[in-house]
């Protein structure tokens, strides 16, 4: 397999939030922007056979809300690095899942996690390969797959 089908994408978002976090998620919600409130995405690069990078964009509410269960403790409790580091170990096992999906070799990087007001997370030389949106209770939430643009002169 060389390219991720949102069927493929869904699947394995599934896993990740309803068995190992615990959440249930409803969908597809569609394609959604990131919420108004503040915003957090969590991303890893996949390299080797396949490039490319998976983004998990998630509200601020939400991030509290798994992080809290991850952590064991109260919302209130909760400090921007547990936030980060939550939604860090969210992207890495959304990552890891894809790359499972994808030829081998393939490497994933550690992950970042941006957080902000009403931004954007672009790859500059970067296409979206597939996204699946989707709701956890009352907030939204997605997740991407892209690599570089072969129209940029990169290889896959």
């Amino acid at each position: 397999m060389t390219e991720l089908s949102n069927a493929d994408l869904r699947e394995l978002v599934e896993q990740v939030w309803s068995v190992t976090l615990g959440v249930e998620i409803f969908g597809p919600a569609g394609s959604i922007p990131p919420p108004p409130e503040h915003t957090l995405c969590g991303c890893v690069h996949v390299s080797g056979a396949w490039n490319g990078l998976v983004t998990v964009h998630v509200s601020e509410g939400l991030a509290r809300r798994v992080a809290a269960n991850l952590f064991e403790t109260s919302i209130e409790d909760l400090s921007t690095e547990e936030l980060h580091d939550a939604l860090g170990e969210i992207a890495n096992m959304t990552g890891g899942s894809v790359k499972g999906l994808l030829p081998a070799p393939s490497q994933l990087s550690l992950p970042s996690v941006v957080s902000g007001n009403q931004f954007s997370f672009n790859t500059p030389v970067g296409v979206l390969v597939t996204e699946v949106a989707f709701s956890v209770t009352v907030r939204a939430s997605r997740c991407r797959s892209s690599r570089p643009s072969l129209r940029c002169g990169r290889k896959p």
